[in-house]
């Protein structure tokens, strides 16, 4: 279990380690349920130990926690159009773009919180690039099951039949599995752009309303 105190950083080990290594001796007899829930607790302070000696992991952590918030919300909003209220007409269009709004307001929102520990633009940019790549990269994961999993409900949309009828697919999954590998590359690499550039926005907002408060 001591193998456990090489995660935390360099700096805080030199401080702090000796002294943790000792309270681990103090602790070793003890059953191993005891010693399972140390190892999370220490694996628990490893990751805020890393967080709080580096404000750009802070940040990055940060956006990792939007964007998981933001991929729970999406997912949520992929079931129930594609599986619990389907539709065989393509007429999602306004719900494609509120979520598209609120994933934009949620990169903002990355920006400004990365920039209450730093206002470096870079890593503020970093932060929001992270945010947005792991929204676009999970969210179409989500699709890939829920389309593959619900196939024999969300095949009945007329845009998809449309589109399998012009493509030189054999069958549906096929279709639908092809398309989410274009969309994986194109989704990830807009919403990264989009959140690096957001991010920076979301910031300098921040830093203006610093400088005049309302």
């Amino acid at each position: 279990m001591k193998r456990l105190i090489r995660l935390y950083p360099a700096r805080w080990r030199r401080r702090y380690g000796a002294e943790l290594d000792r309270l681990l001796d103090d602790m070793s007899p003890m059953p191993a349920r005891a010693r399972l829930s140390v190892a999370l607790d220490l694996v628990r302070g490893a990751w805020d130990a890393h967080l709080t000696h580096s404000p750009s992991r802070a940040m990055v952590g940060r956006a990792v926690l939007v964007a998981l918030v933001v991929w729970v919300g999406l997912t949520a909003e992929i079931v129930r159009s594609n599986v619990i209220f389907p539709s065989a007409q393509d007429n999602d269009g306004l719900s494609v773009l509120l979520s598209y709004l609120a994933v934009f307001a949620a990169l903002t929102l990355a920006g400004a919180l990365a920039a209450g520990l730093s206002r470096d633009r870079r890593t503020i940019a970093l932060a929001g690039a992270v945010a947005g790549a792991l929204i676009g990269a999970l969210t179409i994961i989500s699709f890939v099951v829920i389309d593959n999993v619900f196939l024999d409900i969300v095949g009945h949309q007329q845009v998809k039949i449309d589109g399998l009828a012009r493509s030189h697919t054999d069958s549906m999954r096929a279709y639908v599995n092809s398309g989410l590998a274009v969309g994986l590359v194109t989704l990830t690499g807009f919403l990264t752009a989009a959140g690096a550039g957001l991010a920076v926005l979301g910031g300098a907002a921040r830093g203006l309303r610093r400088r005049h408060p309302a």
